[in-house]
């Protein structure tokens, strides 16, 4: 073991609020703290990564203010999302030097969720060329349970995973996720009854462990700090892309 993974499960967090933490932790971690696992929910909130596009939302303003959804565009890798309760959010802040494989980090996290999945009797998988973790259907259709998208800065991953419990996939319709037409899964259509506190607990064992850490379980975390959240950090101009489109 390489070390602790600090794992803390914050209910339910509204993004903007969870993205600066994230910010706030990676300066503790940069400074000598333990790395960290924040786990979590999201009120409905669909967000676009560094290589999404607008293009891929399919509904109009005035469908996603009534769902009560905001959008951002954010830092991490990837395309377009949705985050919504009963989905479990992983943020692992970990330190990922220069020369560390990016790529075998995202394979850790998908072969963590699949260890986790296969606890609930649920056969997951990698897709060749496409990142996130993959689940057949009861009627053999391949479909995505997990997106995964990241980032590095200064040595630190933020973002992390999302994987649908008891989510309402009815959010996933109103957009091309991940930026290409495919089906999504989650355990509750799988047939299995799961909580996300106790979804989270499994994920986050098998993460520390496909990590290399030890996982210790924290009670709470410090809020962040304005000194924390660099300057040039990608939050700070953050805007819910529906503020404006829609008048309130």
């Amino acid at each position: 073991m390489s070390g602790a993974l600090h794992t803390t499960w914050l209910g339910r967090v509204p993004y903007l609020d969870a993205w600066r933490l994230q910010e706030a932790v990676a300066t503790r971690v940069r400074a000598g703290d333990a790395e960290r696992l924040l786990l979590l929910e999201h009120p409905p909130v669909y967000t676009i990564g560094r290589r999404g596009t607008t293009e891929h939302l399919l509904v109009g303003p005035d469908v996603l203010h009534a769902a009560g959804a905001s959008v951002y565009r954010v830092d991490r890798g990837g395309d377009i999302t949705y985050h919504g309760p009963g989905q479990l959010v992983g943020y692992p802040i970990t330190r990922l030097g220069e020369n560390d494989d990016l790529v075998g980090y995202v394979r850790a996290i998908e072969l963590a969720l699949a260890d986790a999945l296969a606890t609930y009797g649920v056969a997951a998988r990698s897709e060749r060329g496409k990142t996130g973790v993959w689940v057949d259907l009861p009627d053999g259709r391949p479909a995505k349970i997990a997106a995964i998208g990241v980032r590095v800065s200064r040595g630190v991953t933020t973002h992390g995973f999302a994987l649908n419990v008891s989510t309402d996939l009815a959010g996933f319709e109103r957009i091309m996720p991940c930026g290409f037409v495919h089906e999504v899964a989650s355990l509750e259509r799988l047939g299995v009854a799961a909580d996300v506190r106790e979804v989270a607990d499994r994920c986050a064992l098998a993460l520390a462990g496909r990590l290399g850490r030890e996982a210790v379980a924290v009670v709470s975390i410090p809020s962040p700090r304005e000194a924390e959240i660099p300057a040039d950090a990608p939050v700070r101009s953050a805007v819910d892309l529906l503020a404006e489109a829609v008048p309130a």
